[in-house]
């Protein structure tokens, strides 16, 4: 059976029964009349040669209350294009998608305007597909409610937007900040990074500095590094970004620096999530979970000690190092083995230590870097609503540059 368990810092709402489609979408073309909702995606073009992105697309352009579209994408060459626009077409049924293509030549420029400003638009990946899609969107100011999520889940269902939505869109509601969470369980318990590194690392952080604000937070959500989440664009807009896999981590501490814990909630998507599955390392062109979670770690870790003077961070981060490897980590491990065990599922405890090794290597590769270069997120931005406001012409040159 679900729960109903309510966080003492932060509303959660749980999925508990399954409203009627239909009637769910009409309530919600309804209430989203006065605040248009926009879908952001983003996206590798390698994404639209596997099955996921097309059956996603698919779907959302059945949507009745979705007032726009834009798949933010990166990592295509100009050959590539056409592919990309024929699949936004052809899957869509001919709606309308807005493409913004963060390798090319248009918003390469914008990238410099931003390099001028001071600003390192250099940095590619996720974070910053976010980024320049929350920038489109504010510039064209044709939605006030901006959802997103992953564009690699196989087995989709349109029901995230309307449980995304609908505590954004609806008054008697009204959070500015929704994230989602769900399961990621199959013959086997996935989620690596968040089991065996995110919810260790919090606590052993907590062991070290105490009950910060932050860090209470952060542990109050569910799954702090899921893809997917809602809001008020107007909000989210403000929120500084890094470019690549910090960017959920440093959403929840925007969160946590603009909106009161009733301002935002966590929402269960209600049912288990099948992402395609990353390696702990791997050898072509995406990185491998190692690569991710040095990315995660090094923005939480900023995120937490950014006031912190250089010596006194590194020195901290190496007690945090200490209290993870040795004692955080393997008690999380052994919890995950216990819930295993209890469902029938396959768990290697070989293979959970490997992924804590590595990730104790990932830590103290971070303390080396610190060490050398102090503590910073390579390429993390103004918040959109700022580069829009103190860059000139940002605006323009963004607005043109969607295909």
């Amino acid at each position: 059976m679900a729960d109903f368990y309510q966080h003492a810092r932060l509303p959660t709402l749980h999925h508990l029964a399954t409203p009627d489609t239909t009637a769910r979408d009409a309530e919600l073309v309804d209430l989203t009349q006065d605040q248009p909702v926009a879908l952001l995606l983003p996206a590798l073009f390698a994404e639209t040669q596997r099955p996921a992105l097309p059956a996603i697309l698919e779907q959302v352009s059945q949507v009745p209350y979705l007032n726009e579209l834009v798949l933010s994408m990166n990592g295509m060459t100009e050959d590539q294009v056409p592919a990309a626009l024929d699949l936004c077409r052809e899957a869509t049924g001919g709606k309308k998608v807005h493409l913004l293509w963060n390798d090319g030549p248009a918003l390469q420029a914008a990238h410099h305007r931003l390099k001028e400003a001071g600003l390192d638009g250099t940095y590619t990946g996720k974070g910053a597909n976010i980024w320049m899609g929350l920038t489109y969107l504010r510039a064209a100011g044709r939605s006030r409610i901006v959802i997103s999520h992953d564009t690699d889940i196989l087995n989709y269902s349109s029901s995230i937007l309307s449980k995304l939505t609908f505590p954004i869109a609806h008054p008697r509601l009204g959070y500015s900040f929704a994230k989602g969470y769900y399961s990621r369980v199959a013959d086997r318990l996935y989620g690596r990074v968040t089991r065996l590194l995110i919810f260790p690392l919090i606590q052993a952080f907590q062991d070290v500095l105490g009950a910060k604000p932050l860090l209470q937070h952060l542990e109050s959500f569910r799954y702090p590094l899921s893809g997917e989440f809602a809001g008020d664009l107007d909000t989210i807009s403000r929120f500084s970004l890094p470019p690549a896999w910090g960017l959920e981590i440093a959403m929840l501490c925007e969160s946590q620096r603009h909106l009161s814990p009733a301002q935002q909630c966590q929402v269960d998507l209600g049912f288990h999530f099948e992402h395609r599955h990353r390696q702990l390392c791997t050898a072509g062109l995406e990185p491998g979970l190692v690569a991710a979670a040095a990315d995660v770690v090094r923005c939480l870790t900023f995120q937490i000690l950014r006031d912190a003077e250089e010596r006194a961070a590194e020195s901290l981060l190496r007690l945090v190092l200490e209290r993870y490897s040795h004692h955080r980590a393997p008690e999380w491990m052994q919890r995950y083995e216990h819930v295993a065990l209890v469902n029938g599922l396959h768990f290697d405890p070989a293979d959970e230590s490997f992924a804590i090794r590595s990730f104790t290597e990932a830590l103290e590769a971070l303390i080396t870097t610190v060490a050398k270069e102090g503590l910073h997120v390579p390429g993390m931005r103004l918040s959109p609503a700022q580069a829009l406001e103190q860059i000139p012409g940002l605006k323009e040159q963004v607005l043109a540059a969607a295909l």
